[in-house]
């Protein structure tokens, strides 16, 4: 039976509380508008977690780029080798030799524990536990996580958050380089810098950590705070600390033009960066074309006439002037124009009306049949008249 329930109610340091008691497993699913995460436990540990938001592969592919361990390139080819192959990522990963077992375990728990402590800043939601779990998790490269130290860990992060989150822009706003920072010389690249400048010059160091330096990388170009907590390498809580105190020591800034976002190279589709041709409208044969192929039909396909072969749609004709060949239904048009203009049989009628009129044609008198609108009585009624 799953249990399941508001956030509001339960929150989740009881619930976590309980499934660690209890050692449950199965999968915990924490809900909230459009995002869920799922966090799944084995005898009370917690052994995977996922988010609908950004995968936890496409996470940790970004950030090795980002550690230089990887070019966009190189991760592009090995997620559609995933997509062929179905392997995990990070089993392609340590075939390719780019990081070794133990740099994808601190890839893989970093992300995880990002995801988690997002979920307990979240002030409403739903829960849901059900007692399965995935048969295909990866637990060679993600060890089990001690429910203890995630509350924890959480529980500083609840008590710090409220203060960064005060000095932080929203996470959506672009922020960039100031002319200050864009100016600076990085420690982590001063040996580059000698290089350049031929080894002659002292550079003087930009007074920043290793820790920002590196998160002022992430800015080479204008982006938002919630794109750089996508390929940090640092956990949600330490980097949004770090922007704040960049912003303050005036390296970074909230970004007053409207430039255009775009996405990182690894994170687009195999044809999403193929170039396209930008659209262009009709040729300018194409309306006189679709005259042409209108007024032909209309020219020659519908008939004028009753002569005309196309009976298909002699229906757009006069239902006064179709051509009959039904025997009864031509004697009795027959008779009504000769009972109309009995002077010349009907003729000159039917000719001002477009029908064809056989005047030699021997029709029946319709006056001495009964009146099919009134009553006939029985003894009349086998009495039939001869034909004249």
């Amino acid at each position: 039976m799953a249990l399941e329930g508001s956030l509001r109610d339960f929150d989740l340091f009881s619930l976590f509380n309980m499934i660690k008691t209890q050692g449950k497993s199965g999968t915990l699913v924490l809900s909230r508008a459009q995002e869920f995460v799922k966090i799944f436990f084995d005898q009370g540990e917690i052994v995977g977690c996922d988010s609908n938001q950004v995968r936890m592969e496409d996470r940790v592919g970004a950030m090795l780029v980002r550690l230089g361990r990887l070019s966009g390139e190189e991760l592009m080819a090995m997620i559609h080798r995933q997509r062929q192959t179905l392997k995990r990522m990070g089993t392609l990963l340590l075939e390719s030799g780019r990081v070794s077992p133990q740099d994808l375990q601190d890839a893989l728990f970093n992300q995880a524990m990002s995801i988690i402590y997002r979920t307990f800043r979240w002030v409403e939601g739903d829960y849901r536990f059900d007692s399965i779990l995935p048969q295909e998790l990866d637990r060679e490269n993600f060890p089990a996580i001690p429910v203890d130290t995630v509350l924890m860990e959480a529980a500083r992060i609840m008590d710090e958050w409220p203060e960064v989150q005060r000095r932080l822009p929203d996470n959506g706003l672009p922020l960039r380089k100031t002319a200050y920072g864009a100016n600076l010389h990085l420690d982590i690249d001063k040996d580059l810098s000698k290089v350049l400048d031929g080894g002659s010059m002292n550079v003087e160091g930009s007074g920043l950590t290793h820790e920002q330096e590196t998160v002022l990388t992430y800015f080479s170009t204008s982006t938002s705070i919630q794109n750089v907590l996508q390929i940090s390498r640092y956990d949600e809580l330490d980097t949004c600390k770090i922007i704040a105190q960049l912003l303050e020591a005036g390296v970074l800034e909230v970004s007053t033009e409207a430039e255009e976002h775009r996405p990182n190279v690894w994170s687009m589709p195999p044809t999403a960066g193929r170039e396209s041709a930008p659209p262009q409208g009709p040729s300018f044969l194409f309306w006189p074309a679709v005259a042409v192929l209108l007024a032909f039909p209309l020219a020659f396909y519908v008939p004028h006439s009753r002569a005309s072969l196309n009976q298909g749609l002699a229906s757009l004709q006069r239902a006064d002037v179709q051509v009959s060949t039904d025997p009864v239904t031509m004697s009795r048009q027959v008779w009504a124009f000769r009972m109309a203009s009995p002077a010349d049989g009907g003729e000159e009628l039917a000719k001002s009306l477009g029908c064809y009129l056989d005047v030699h044609q021997r029709i029946q008198d319709l006056t001495k049949y009964p009146n099919p609108l009134t009553p006939t009585p029985p003894d009349k009624a086998q009495e039939t008249p001869a034909n004249p």
